[in-house]
């Protein structure tokens, strides 16, 4: 009887062994996201410079990297050329350079001065105007959510351009969105100055009396 039911156990085991062994598959993994793209294509949500979409992009882009697929490929250029490779409207709001990552992933490739020639030219209006500062918003990435939104856009334009204005600016805006925000105890960003204890009296905190951090 235990004889059986050890050969039962093994056969479960490498019975599950070997399905699961296709989930790692590089042809399973690459169809897998060409299906996830394909659906999330068919189904667009908000303006396309949106930042939800900037992030999808930038997660797009790597899918493209991997799969090689021309119908992501065509997507992206098709779209991004119907809003004529413009940022969104507010030159100083991250949240609006978000698309600017895969703007320039793909000038990279096609080497297209249309590509990154509006998004370069609202970075610049950023860097002479002064910024509008107002209520929580006392400096430029003022939320957390920011620094994924920003400093990737002037990282790779600094180093596709070759101008070193945009790592240094980018290097001093996150040092301030640092100092700001981040906690040093719990080791997680503040998602803005309302979420910072400043033991005034009127601290957000959790009911369990913790400090409150996104995710």
């Amino acid at each position: 009887m235990k004889r059986i039911i050890y050969l039962f156990l093994l056969v479960i085991f490498f019975g599950c062994k070997s399905h699961n062994d296709r989930y790692f598959r590089a042809d399973y993994i690459r169809t897998t996201i060409e299906k996830v793209a394909d659906w999330q294509l068919q189904h667009p949500k908000h303006d396309p410079r949106d930042w939800t979409n900037g992030a999808f992009y930038a997660g797009l882009f790597s899918a493209w990297e991997i799969t090689k697929s021309e119908k992501i490929y065509q997507f992206m250029l098709q779209t991004f050329d119907s809003v004529q490779w413009t940022p969104r409207e507010r030159w100083y709001h991250a949240d609006d350079m978000a698309i600017g990552q895969t703007y320039i992933d793909l000038y990279r490739i096609e080497k297209r001065e249309k590509m990154i020639r509006p998004l370069q030219d609202t970075i610049d209006v950023f860097l002479q105007r002064d910024y509008p500062v107002a209520n929580i918003r006392v400096i430029r990435w003022w939320w957390c959510d920011a620094l994924f939104m920003a400093p990737p856009v002037w990282v790779k334009l600094g180093i596709t351009t070759g101008n070193p204005l945009y790592l240094e600016k980018s290097d001093e805006f996150f040092k301030e969105c640092y100092d700001l925000l981040f906690d040093k105890e719990e080791h997680l960003f503040a998602r803005d100055l309302n979420f910072v204890i400043k033991n005034d009296g009127k601290d957000r905190i959790e009911a369990n009396g913790k400090k409150v951090f996104w995710s």
